[in-house]
């Protein structure tokens, strides 16, 4: 009785049941707005054909905006500094991860004279391997994002590389 005393109930009220989905709907976005077929501004099909118009010569590329604006702007050097930096930083971290598993193994020459763990209590002897395990997770952790910043900073000093490259071949094809 009470279930179906709940389903009248709601088919009576149903403004109620959408005024609390409105509530919960999820914001409206710009593109549900347009329809698929919506054409694109005519400023912006102009742009889009005018950068992907075959190349006729290089003063042809060289005049184009946004080839001009690649080969000038610095967005490369400002990742491959970013990645520095962060380099710098999770290295710093890496060490100090490096320095605590070394005391917790007992193997640094500054706190080797102390017992920090009991190794005859069971329960400390459980803890202290926890302990480690967990060290060692954070320390292969830190090393395989050191190793993956490291090959991004490579690929993007690459790119930088090559840019300069393209530069100076295009400024001596242009002459």
């Amino acid at each position: 009785m009470s279930s179906n005393s709940s389903s009248e109930a709601a088919a009576s009220h149903p403004e109620e049941k959408v005024k609390k989905t409105e509530e919960h709907s999820p914001r409206q976005r710009i593109w549900y707005k347009s329809a698929p077929h919506a054409s694109l501004p005519r400023d912006t099909e102009d742009i889009i054909s005018e950068a992907t118009r075959p190349l006729v010569d290089i003063p042809d590329a060289l005049s184009r905006p946004h080839v001009q604006t690649s080969l000038n702007n610095n967005l490369l050097e400002i990742m491959a500094w970013n990645l520095m930096e962060s380099l710098t930083a999770e290295n710093e971290y890496n060490q100090h991860i490096r320095r605590f598993l070394n005391i917790i193994i007992g193997d640094d020459p500054d706190t080797a004279h102390l017992e920090l763990f009991d190794t005859q209590d069971m329960q400390e002897s459980t803890y202290h391997d926890q302990l480690l395990q967990l060290v060692q997770e954070s320390l292969s952790r830190s090393d395989e994002f050191l190793y993956r910043v490291t090959k991004s900073r490579d690929r993007v000093v690459y790119a930088m590389e090559q840019k300069v490259q393209l530069k100076r071949q295009l400024d001596k094809a242009s002459k």
